[in-house]
């Protein structure tokens, strides 16, 4: 019994000191180290389980005006048989890492069509526009080469992609019949718009494009209402490694793209659509609280709520699964 208690001690010792010199090696291999390969390799392995399990592929379209070019995931087999659901993603990363809990599921019930929306991911654009509307019209023009100029289209959209996929149904609402909009500040004032962002701190470049591990772990904090413990254990080579793929080719775009989000004024005939909608809420939502989800509800006639509890703004992180089933439920009209 006495060598057990001297056994114990030394033990757990020698294991902190094989802690230490693996957390030492791990920071002399990366900490200093450029070229984010981590985040790269992610992102392929990302790539290949679109492929292997979700039956997608990637196609880049190369739009009419010369200018832009979009790249969409969309499914290898389409079948006749299944409705066509457009994808819509916001600020955070390309399409593949925000979809990443969910395409699986959605992918057995529908003919998927993925963007990267401009400046996001393998989409990009010499075009100098900024506005919500030139995200929308390259979602469609893209569409449209990809054979969906028919209509018929139902749509999700969270956050930013919200903003595009009201403009869609708008502007174009002979193709949408159905839409879905998650957490997206939808007919913001420009006044609404600054006054919650003002409530974090700092500008918008700080919290929507990131620069340092500190800024996009509070970019996290404010997204999410649970599980986000995990965000501190993550090494800042890591974090930094993700900044520079997601963020830093199109920093400038992207922060051009917010900006005039936030900026704009919206007009007054903006809630005037006629798509059957469902609007999808966290209850914790931080970035656009819960009451801006009941009084988008409020003006549109054709619209139903589905509020989510203690989940926040990151819908599709927190609570994939239940996002999946109410989308699924709605677009085959499923009671």
């Amino acid at each position: 019994m006495a060598s057990m208690k001297l056994i114990v001690p030394l033990l757990c010792r020698y294991i902190s000191i094989a802690i230490s010199l693996f957390q030492s090696l791990v920071l002399c291999l990366f900490d200093n180290f450029d070229y984010p390969i981590l985040i790269n390799l992610a992102d392929a392995f990302l790539s290949l389980y679109f492929i292997t399990f979700c039956d997608l592929r990637p196609i880049t379209i190369d739009l009419n005006d010369g200018e832009t070019t979009v790249h969409f995931w969309v499914s290898g087999h389409r079948r006749i048989n299944r409705p066509d659901l457009v994808m819509l993603h916001g600020y955070g990363g390309n399409s593949k890492w925000q979809f990443i809990h969910q395409v699986t599921d959605l992918s057995k019930s529908f003919n998927l069509f993925i963007p990267d929306l401009v400046f996001f991911g393998k989409s990009h654009s010499r075009n100098t526009e900024r506005t919500v509307e030139f995200q929308a019209r390259s979602v469609v023009g893209g569409l449209k080469r990809l054979g969906c100029s028919e209509g018929g289209l139902a749509v999700y959209s969270i956050s930013y992609g919200g903003f595009v996929a009201y403009r869609i149904a708008k502007i174009w609402p002979e193709m949408i019949e159905r839409l879905v909009i998650v957490s997206s500040g939808v007919g913001f004032t420009q006044q609404q718009k600054m006054t919650e962002m003002k409530k974090h701190g700092g500008d918008v470049s700080e919290i929507l494009v990131p620069r340092s591990p500190r800024d996009l772990r509070m970019l996290v904090r404010i997204s999410m209402n649970s599980g986000i413990a995990f965000i501190d254990w993550v090494p800042d080579f890591i974090l930094s490694q993700f900044i520079a793929v997601m963020y830093e080719t199109n920093r400038k775009e992207l922060v051009e793209l917010a900006k005039n989000l936030l900026e704009r004024e919206e007009d007054a005939e903006f809630y005037a659509i006629s798509q059957k909608t469902l609007i999808i809420w966290g209850d914790k939502d931080e970035v656009f609280p819960l009451e801006h989800g009941r009084r988008l509800h409020r003006h549109l006639p054709n619209s139903s709520i589905e509020i989510l509890k203690d989940i926040g703004h990151g819908v599709n992180i927190e609570a994939p699964t239940t996002l999946n089933n109410l989308i699924t439920s709605f677009v085959l009209d499923v009671s």
